[in-house]
C-alpha cells in the first residue's frame, strides 16, 4: 500500500489528520467464553471475567481488523473496551494511516513492559509533538530494512524501547533519518517531504514508543552513559525481556545443512600433521596438585622461563582442556537432531562449535608457524603460508598479543579460539553469539586450571584482531572467526605456583561494614 500524497497534503492544509488505528498483535489469541475472555500471547495468558457480550465481541473483532482509537472509548459497552486495552497495552499495536487506511507507521509492542508514554486517552494514542518543538533521535535507535517483506518497509528499533516501529513509506524513514540532528518537527517534516501535521503525529508516536531523546519532552528516559550502542543492543537482544523475536533452541534454519561436528581439513593443510602424545592418566593424577591448590593458585603469567614450552606440554594441555572426548550421533530421522560433541568443558547444546589454532613462535619440538588443533585426532595440522601476506598476518597476531601483555613478554604460543557460528545458529536464535562467548569463558577457565596444574604460564587476552586472524589462519571470518586469544608459555624457574590457603577480604569487608 502507498500513502496518498494528496491526502497527506490536505492534512498539512488543515484537512483530516492521520488516523490512529488499533489492532491486537497478530499472535494474540482471543477465546471467548460467554461474558469472559481468555487472551493468550507470547508472554503468558490472561483471563478477564464479566466483560459483557458487547465488549467480548468487539475485542474478538480487534484481533482481525483495525479500529479507530477514538472509537475504542465509544460504543455500546460504555468505554469498557478502551479500559481493557489500557490494562493490556503490550498487546495493542498502533498504526498511523491516511484516511483510506494506508499505513505510514506501525508501533508494535515487543515486551511485556510495553506501554506508550506519556499515558494518554484514548489508549495507544501518544500526544502529537508540536511543529516547533526541537526533537532528536535516541543515540541507541537504529534503522534497518525488513528482509521478510517486499513492500520496501523498514523498522526503527532500540534496546531502550519496548516497541518496534515499522515505517511503511520512504517519507517516514526519511523523517526518522532527519532526526539524527536536532531539528524541529516542522524542519524534519520538510526534509522528509511530509506534511507538518503528519510529522507532528509521527513524532508523537516516536516519542511515546521511546525513540526520541528526553529533550523532546518524552521518550526513553535517561541516557545510559556507560553503555556503548553495540553492547547494549547485544545485551538486550541476547536475553529475554526486551524483544519478541524467537529465542533459544528454535531450529530456525531447517533448510540449511548442518555443519559437521568435527571439521575436516581446511585450506593450506597439505602434508602430514603432528600427532601429539596422549598423557597417561595415572601419571597426571599422581603429579597434579589438589584442586583447591590449583584454583587458588591460578594467575595470569606474563613472564616466561629461559626454556620454552615443549611439544609434550602443549599436547597434554590441549588433550586435557580441548580435545573431543566423544561424539554422540543424532537421530538421522529427526529434522532437529545433530551430533553431540563432548569436550572437557561444558557447552550449551554440546554443539562443539569452538576450534583451537596455534600461532607458535617458540616451542621445543615444534616448528614456528600456524597450526589447527584436530581435537578428535589429537593432532596439530600445519596451515602453511601461501605467501608473504599470510606470514605477515601471523606476525600481526603475535605482535598484538605482545602488546596485550603491556609489551612485557615475547609470546611463545598464542592460542586463537574460533567459533564455527553455524553449529550454534542452526539451532539457536538470538542467543547464538552470546552462547559462544560463554563457551569461550569456560574454555579459558579450563585452560587456566590445567596450565596451572601443569606448572605452565597461562594468560587470557581481552581482545584480538578478527581480520588478521582470518588472514593468518585462512578463514572466512563470517563463517568461522576468532572469539578469544590465550597465551601459553613456560613458567619462570621456582616453586610451582599453587595456593597454600584461601585468600580473601571477607574479614576486612565485614569489619568495614560494622
Amino acid at each position: 500500500m502507498t500513502l496518498a500524497q494528496d491526502q497527506l497534503s490536505s492534512a498539512a492544509d488543515g484537512g483530516p489528520p492521520l488516523r490512529r488505528l488499533l489492532r491486537l498483535r497478530p499472535d494474540v489469541v482471543v477465546e471467548a467464553d460467554g461474558d469472559d475472555v481468555e487472551l493468550t500471547h507470547p508472554w503468558g495468558r490472561q483471563r478477564v471475567r464479566a466483560l459483557g457480550t458487547a465488549t467480548v465481541t468487539r475485542l474478538a473483532r480487534l484481533a482481525a481488523q483495525d479500529l479507530d482509537a477514538d472509537a475504542a472509548a465509544q460504543g455500546p459497552d460504555g468505554g469498557r473496551l478502551a479500559r481493557l486495552l489500557e490494562r493490556f497495552p503490550f498487546l495493542v499495536t498502533t498504526v498511523l494511516a491516511d484516511p483510506a487506511g494506508n499505513p505510514l507507521a506501525t508501533a508494535v509492542p515487543i515486551a511485556r513492559s510495553a506501554a506508550l508514554s506519556p499515558a494518554a486517552s484514548p489508549p495507544a494514542a501518544s500526544p502529537d509533538v508540536p511543529a516547533q518543538t526541537p526533537v532528536v533521535l535516541s543515540r541507541f535507535a537504529y534503522l534497518r530494512r525488513l528482509p521478510e517483506e517486499n513492500s520496501g518497509a523498514c523498522v526503527v528499533e532500540s534496546p531502550l524501547a519496548y516497541y518496534r516501529v515499522t515505517l511503511h513509506q520512504p517519507s517516514a524513514g526519511a523523517f526518522v533519518a532527519a532526526l539524527t540532528s536536532l531539528r524541529t518537527v516542522a524542519q524534519a517534516s520538510a526534509v522528509a517531504g511530509l506534511p507538518v501535521a503528519a510529522g507532528e503525529q509521527l513524532a508523537g508516536l516516536l516519542a511515546g514508543t521511546g525513540f526520541l531523546e528526553p529533550a523532546a519532552g518524552a521518550g526513553s528516559g535517561n541516557d545510559p552513559a556507560l553503555w556503548d550502542f553495540h553492547d547494549l543492543l547485544f545485551h538486550s537482544r541476547s536475553r529475554a525481556g526486551r524483544h519478541d523475536y524467537p529465542s533459544g533452541g528454535v531450529f530456525a534454519h531447517p533448510d540449511q545443512p548442518q555443519l559437521p561436528a568435527v571439521p575436516g581439513a581446511g585450506p593450506r593443510e597439505d602434508g602430514p600433521g603432528v600427532d601429539l602424545p596422549v598423557p597417561e592418566w595415572a601419571q597426571v593424577v599422581a603429579r597434579d596438585p589438589a584442586f583447591s591448590e590449583v584454583l587458588e593458585g591460578r594467575r595470569s603469567v606474563r613472564s616466561y622461563g629461559d626454556a620454552p614450552v615443549t611439544l609434550d606440554q602443549l599436547g597434554e594441555l590441549l588433550y586435557r582442556a580441548a580435545r573431543v572426548r566423544r561424539i554422540i550421533p543424532g537421530d538421522p530421522e529427526s529434522p532437529t537432531a545433530y551430533d553431540i560433541v563432548d569436550r572437557p568443558y561444558p557447552a550449551g547444546g554440546s554443539t562443539g562449535e569452538l576450534e583451537v589454532y596455534l600461532s607458535v613462535a617458540d616451542c621445543a619440538g615444534l616448528e614456528p608457524g600456524v597450526y589447527r588443533y584436530d581435537a578428535a585426532a589429537h593432532r596439530l595440522q600445519p596451515r602453511h603460508w601461501s605467501g608473504a601476506a599470510d606470514e605477515a598476518a601471523f606476525r600481526e597476531l603475535l605482535t598484538a598479543a605482545w602488546r596485550a601483555t603491556d609489551c612485557t613478554v615475547e609470546p611463545q604460543v598464542l592460542i586463537t579460539v574460533t567459533s564455527r557460528f553455524g553449529r550454534l545458529s542452526w539451532k539457536y536464535s538470538q542467543i547464538a553469539y552470546a552462547l559462544t562467548l560463554k563457551h569461550v569463558g569456560v574454555l579459558y577457565q579450563t585452560l587456566y586450571l590445567v596450565a596451572t596444574a601443569m606448572g605452565l604460564g597461562p594468560c587470557g587476552l581481552g581482545s584480538g584482531d578478527t581480520d588478521a586472524a582470518a588472514r593468518a589462519l585462512g578463514l572466512d571470518w563470517t563463517s568461522e572467526s576468532s572469539v578469544g586469544e590465550f597465551l601459553i608459555g613456560s613458567r619462570p624457574d621456582g616453586p610451582r605456583a599453587v595456593g597454600r590457603g584461601f585468600a580473601d577480604v571477607v574479614a576486612e569487608s565485614r569489619e568495614g561494614a560494622n
